[in-house]
């Protein structure tokens, strides 16, 4: 059965596209998809931030694959609950959708998110088993911001060994409209970068180290990488220039950006079923490798 959500306040979402992104991911995530098993709620974490929710087919057999897809908000806002409309696609594919949250800036500044991320990541490796899930065959995603910290974890396997992550255990990462720069040498006063600066960062110095394309060289994951034609300018650059190292490099990675979407469309599409990037979500949990375009015209 559905259900309202009561959900704590947050600092005002900065625009009126972002308010109507999260009233109707809240509208389309209320549950009650026929054939999808609801686990709402589990802690990984004695904060009630530290929470994920769990949605697997009814009838799973497992092992299944497991896609964690973390929220966006400029790690200042997001709920879990913005992804839960992705459900029904994502279990009808054979597959397990967490939805974990992390502790927000400016209250938890980065690092700490990331490690909430890291440590939601071991929590539900050890959880997925029961559900049928596969805790060794684990892609993470993410919108927007969920996609910056999905692509750390990803990148950063020097972090791996200290939450009992394998290698092996993330099979790849596919970020949506992520902000895979945070950098930027002199930030407009007011902006969305300044805003990274002045709330999110513990540290102005931190900015190349909490950008995923510092690391991207290094990537031993394959990662699919999508945007929209009218996402940010910011977010359509920075994801060229990934999508053109992750081609200069050694996995198998692809890239598209998605004709007349903007930054909040591109997690609103994800709603059907029948989307290309659940085609390139499936190469990524081991179906044919696709064709990589550093332009993001795959």
């Amino acid at each position: 059965m559905s259900r309202p959500f009561d959900l704590p306040p947050q600092l005002p979402l900065p625009s009126a596209n972002a308010i109507a992104f999260s009233a109707e991911a809240l509208r389309r995530s209320a549950g009650g998809w026929p054939g999808v098993r609801e686990e709402r709620d589990r802690a990984f974490g004695a904060d009630a931030w530290q929470r994920y929710d769990l949605f697997a087919p009814a009838a799973a057999t497992g092992p299944l694959d497991v896609i964690v897809f973390l929220h966006g908000g400029g790690w200042t806002n997001g709920y879990k609950e913005w992804c839960g409309f992705m459900a029904p696609a994502i279990t009808s594919t054979g597959a397990l959708l967490v939805a974990p949250t992390y502790r927000l800036a400016p209250a938890f500044r980065y690092p700490q998110f990331l490690e909430d991320s890291f440590a939601a990541l071991a929590a539900i490796r050890a959880d997925v088993a029961q559900f049928g899930g596969d805790p060794n065959r684990v892609i993470v995603a993410g919108h927007s911001a969920g996609g910056q910290i999905a692509a750390l974890l990803a990148l950063r396997s020097d972090r791996w060994a200290a939450y009992g992550i394998p290698d092996g255990a993330i099979r790849g990462c596919a970020p949506v409209s992520a902000i895979f720069d945070l950098h930027h040498p002199d930030p407009p006063p007011g902006s969305l970068e300044a805003r990274v600066y002045e709330m999110v960062l513990s540290d102005p110095s931190q900015d190349r180290e909490a950008s995923p394309i510092t690391w991207l060289a290094e990537a031993r994951v394959p990662f699919f990488l999508m945007w929209g034609e009218h996402d940010t300018a910011r977010v359509r650059g920075s994801n060229e220039r990934a999508a053109a190292i992750l081609a200069a490099g050694s996995t198998a990675s692809g890239a598209h950006c998605y004709a007349g979407l903007d930054h909040f469309q591109t997690q609103i599409s994800l709603g059907d079923a029948g989307h290309d990037w659940y085609r390139r979500l499936a190469a990524l949990r081991g179906g044919p490798t696709p064709v990589v375009d550093p332009r993001g015209t795959t």
